[in-house]
């Protein structure tokens, strides 16, 4: 009779140990969180003068993109992808898609990402003079392998 017992712990610490190393494997291996990318990336949030539309503009105001935006969706925090980020980007994007507009890409001067962190695809903004280019969906994990790409072909100083 005890050795029925002590067989029915070892059974129970056994499974307990095989469920314990299933969830550590789960959360050591599991896909990076949306936010993990942000972090490696250079940015800067947007301010107040982000959202000011250029009068002189004979364009789709990208200021005024980013407003419409904004008062579409005030929980979004967008930012800015900046410095060699801004550049790995774009560099990723002209290798990834290439594009028949793909001239249009190399002007781009402001690429701004637009989470949300409760949906799949993120957009992305790109803008040039303060007009509104173009606009992406794209899925985080597709971002941050753009912009690795970018750095490993740079084409663009």
């Amino acid at each position: 009779m005890l050795y029925n017992c002590s067989y029915r712990v070892f059974n129970i610490n056994f499974i307990a140990k095989v469920i314990f190393f299933l969830f550590y494997s789960f959360f050591v291996y599991a896909e990076k969180v949306p936010a993990g990318y942000v972090a490696t990336w250079d940015t800067m949030p947007l301010i107040g003068n982000d959202y000011e539309i250029k009068a002189d503009q004979e364009c789709i105001s990208f200021e005024g993109t980013l407003k419409r935006g904004k008062i579409e969706q005030p929980h979004i925090t967008p930012f800015k992808i900046v410095n060699k980020t801004f550049s790995n980007f774009i560099n990723g994007y002209l290798l990834k898609m290439p594009d028949e507009n793909a001239m249009e890409y190399l002007k781009v001067d402001t690429v701004v990402i637009w989470p949300n962190y409760e949906q799949t695809d993120w957009y992305v903004l790109l803008g040039s003079n303060s007009c509104f280019i173009k606009w992406l969906e794209i899925q985080p994990d597709n971002i941050d392998a753009i912009i690795a790409l970018g750095e490993k072909n740079y084409l663009i100083p």
